[in-house]
């Protein structure tokens, strides 16, 4: 573990590649979990950039809910920096582990083409040093169940043939 900050407390990734690209430097915040649904601004503006004629919401799993994970990303390195929550983010409830299932990456990808038309562009899209953007998750966890912390890994994924690769454990719990 490299560390373990607070909520609204940023932190530092350094992403490495095997193909040699320069490292993906970040500075990055937890800035909230939210277990209410996803936000009826960013589905109507799903549904209006696809043509629908209405706006249809979700459904988690049966027996589960969504929660949205909002975080800023700097970017702190020399190079355009491009990452999002995908397979390098859990949302935890004591030592169980959710990620983003590829319905759930889709929905937190609906937060960022909506945020991007706010002028907000996160590292999803690519940000280029000195600038600052929102990066989102989607993750369906058990109904009766409460977010305890949260998981950002330093590298490419949190697992990988080389096991679980360094990172951050943020505690949601209250300061």
């Amino acid at each position: 573990m490299l560390g373990q900050p607070r909520v609204g407390e940023p932190f530092t990734l350094t992403i490495t590649y095997s193909n040699g690209a320069p490292p993906t430097l970040l500075r990055v915040t937890v800035d909230s979990v939210t277990c209410n649904g996803l936000d009826p601004q960013v589905l109507a503006y799903a549904a209006n950039s696809t043509g629908a004629s209405t706006t249809s919401t979700p459904a988690p799993e049966a027996g589960k809910k969504y929660c949205v994970l909002a975080m800023t990303a700097t970017n702190v390195g020399t190079e355009t920096a491009t990452w999002n929550a995908n397979n390098t983010v859990s949302l935890n409830v004591g030592g169980v582990h959710y990620q983003q299932t590829q319905d759930d990456a889709t929905h937190a990808r609906d937060y960022e083409q909506y945020w991007h038309s706010k002028g907000q562009t996160g590292p999803t899209f690519g940000i280029n040093p000195n600038s600052t953007g929102p990066v989102h998750g989607v993750f369906q966890i058990p109904t009766s169940d409460t977010p305890t912390s949260v998981w950002v890994s330093s590298g490419t994924a949190i697992r990988t043939i080389n096991g679980v690769q360094p990172g951050y454990l943020v505690n949601l719990a209250a300061s």
